[in-house]
């Protein structure tokens, strides 16, 4: 990335070609990547095959009565903080629900 208090372009190292390759810009969004922490929960709670916990349908309760899964780790779309935190207070309620009957 280029620019000196303002983000002008981003620059790449192409490696097929060995050039530099320069795209301006007015700004930007990175995306570091996103692997669910979830291997502490494999062969425990139900899982798609990317790791992701399944919920069953608008909840956050899982395969396993009284257990709950709330942002990154069954969010695919999003994985965004506000979404975890939405979905944190929906686990809560739910839970509450749960341990009250």
């Amino acid at each position: 990335m280029t620019g000196h208090f303002l983000l002008l372009a981003y620059k790449r190292d192409m490696e097929k070609t060995n050039k530099v390759e320069e795209m301006k810009i007015d700004g930007l969004f990175i995306a570091i990547g996103h692997d669910p922490a979830t291997a502490l929960f494999k062969e425990q709670l139900e899982m798609d095959k990317e790791g992701y916990l399944i919920t069953k349908p608008d909840s956050t309760e899982t395969n396993v009565p009284g257990v709950y899964a709330a942002g990154d780790v069954k969010d695919k779309t999003f994985r965004q903080a506000v979404t975890a935190a939405g979905m944190g207070c929906m686990a809560a309620l739910e839970a509450e629900k749960f341990l009250s009957h």
